[in-house]
């Protein structure tokens, strides 16, 4: 990070030095802000991947209990950008622009002042594609995950660096079949699921693990039903995010339309999709280059603004500002609850795909730790589907009507899903009488409470390494810090799948054009 604000810093000093005295330079903006603001945490769901800090529980693990099973629902890593108006094609768009300019007027320069770097400027995004920041992000994120989990789950000894086979047996010492895990069968979600793998299981190479394992790969394509893809067998109302931020964008982006025009040919005609463009350009080129020129051109707010605009197509689209919300992650939801009842699934009336799931095979039962890699949408929805109110944001959605971010909320992107987001789904098995006022930092030994008498196992929710709030969550109205009694749980489960609607949802006839408050039609 000190490397990326040095470099912003030598970028905006050589802006200053080189603006025209005739033409007016952009705000002091960029590599240092007197708040001390972190211009990375304005990048929402392109934001590189940091521990959340806090939805407003403590950190840490209860003292007595065994750490009995782990599902992680993971999100990809760092890619290049998606062909979508608000995000690569408008920066393809911008680009295209620039270079027809530059081509029907080759003795005029193109930027001046703090865009006089465009005269240097190439283009060098992909589509989609995982980056090598993203492989990275994967391999150290499954590493943390054998760190933190692994090795209590499996009960490795002193002196094991990395998780080896001879752990991988039941408790009566015989041999577990092979872990299993899951992924879609998209590019980007299929390396990352490798690469998390390669760095769970302690080995240098994406696939030199591979014999370890098994990967179950879903296909993701539209209309094949799939958890961890829902939103391809779901055709209901995905739209309203999208719509809400094009009403936006024009709005905050204003007075950078009005100064970065100033530094550009008169006849450029530069539009509020191109400064959207230029934003877009900072976080993805920071992804792929380690820096970008782009990062100095904005102000604070208008970085926050940026940060907003993604946060309004996520919630309209797939948070509790979406009809169909509740109805994408309500199939994770159920799949997670018959891992933790040690049940197969042999019908589905969600996206669940239940020739996935009727057999151990591919969806094994008493299993210590679970992956599945996926999409940061996929984690809003199931945040969405379980009703954790702390993240929704009213009865009317997001506002879109505003001039700039309304402060405060508690919906922000980079906090839920940033590159290489996790949400686990922790089993604790508790003796009688246990309190979770005070937690222990570190869990230094996994106890095993098999042959403890009145024992109670509680369900905790994780994201990004911080205890979920379950307000909103019915059956965990007793839950304390967190820890919901896991049956508790399991039977508000059919509650959660009801309150989805998910045939009405993604199919049913119902009035668009807004955002709703609960994440189902109104």
């Amino acid at each position: 990070m000190q490397e990326f604000l040095v470099v912003l810093a030598l970028a905006l000093q050589a802006a200053a030095v080189s603006s025209s005295p005739s033409s007016p330079s952009p705000a002091p903006t960029g590599a240092v802000y007197a708040s001390g603001f972190d211009i990375t945490t304005s990048w929402a769901n392109l934001s590189p991947y940091k521990d959340s800090p806090g939805f407003g529980l403590p950190k840490g693990v209860p003292r007595g209990c065994e750490l009995s099973q782990v599902h992680v629902l993971h999100r990809h890593a760092q890619r290049y950008p998606t062909a979508y108006p608000l995000d690569g094609d408008g920066m393809a768009a911008f680009n295209s622009k620039l270079v027809e300019y530059a081509a029907a007027h080759p003795n005029v320069t193109v930027g001046r002042g703090a865009l006089a770097f465009l005269a240097d400027w190439e283009y060098v995004m992909g589509t989609d594609t995982l980056l090598a920041s993203g492989a990275a992000t994967e391999a150290t994120s499954g590493a943390g995950h054998w760190d933190q989990y692994g090795r209590a789950l499996y009960r490795a000894g002193a002196g094991m660096a990395a998780w080896n086979e001879s752990l991988n047996v039941f408790p009566n010492g015989t041999a577990r079949p092979k872990p299993v895990f899951r992924t879609t069968s998209q590019a980007r979600i299929l390396e990352s699921a490798r690469w998390w793998l390669s760095g769970f299981f302690g080995n240098a190479g994406a696939n030199s693990s591979a014999d370890l394992y098994e990967l179950v790969i879903i296909p993701e394509t539209d209309p094949y039903n799939n958890t961890l893809a829902s939103y391809d067998s779901c055709p209901g109302d995905m739209s309203e995010g999208d719509d809400s931020a094009e009403v936006f964008v024009p709005r905050y982006t204003q007075d950078a339309l009005a100064r970065l025009s100033a530094l550009l040919p008169a006849d450029f005609n530069l539009t509020t999709a191109d400064v959207l463009a230029m934003q877009n350009l900072c976080p993805y080129e920071y992804a792929t280059l380690g820096a970008s020129a782009f990062c100095s051109l904005f102000t604070e707010q208008e970085w926050r603004d940026f940060e907003y605009q993604i946060e309004l197509q996520f919630y309209g689209d797939y948070g509790f500002g979406s009809p169909s919300g509740r109805a994408q992650g309500i199939g994770y939801v159920l799949e997670l609850a018959a891992r933790l009842e040690a049940k197969l699934i042999f019908a589905s009336d969600t996206s669940i795909n239940y020739t996935y799931d009727d057999n151990t095979a591919q969806f094994p039962l008493h299993q210590p730790l679970y992956m599945d890699m996926s999409h940061d949408d996929i984690i809003l929805s199931v945040l969405t589907a379980l009703g954790l109110s702390y993240f929704r944001y009213g009865p009317d959605g997001l506002p879109e009507d505003v001039a700039h971010a309304p402060e405060p909320r508690t919906f922000h992107l980079n906090e839920m899903t940033p590159f290489g987001a996790r949400l686990a789904s922790e089993v604790w098995t508790c003796p009688a009488g246990v309190s979770f006022d005070e937690l222990a930092p570190v869990l230094y030994r996994n106890p095993d409470l098999s042959a403890t008498p009145n024992t109670t196992d509680y369900l905790r929710f994780v994201l990004n390494n911080a205890p979920l709030p379950l307000d909103g969550l019915a059956s965990c109205a007793n839950s304390s810090q967190g820890f919901c009694p896991l049956q508790d749980f399991l039977q508000g489960v059919p509650q959660l799948h009801e309150e989805a609607e998910y045939q009405y949802s993604c199919f049913g006839n119902y009035t668009t054009g807004h955002q709703v408050g609960d994440g189902v039609p109104e």
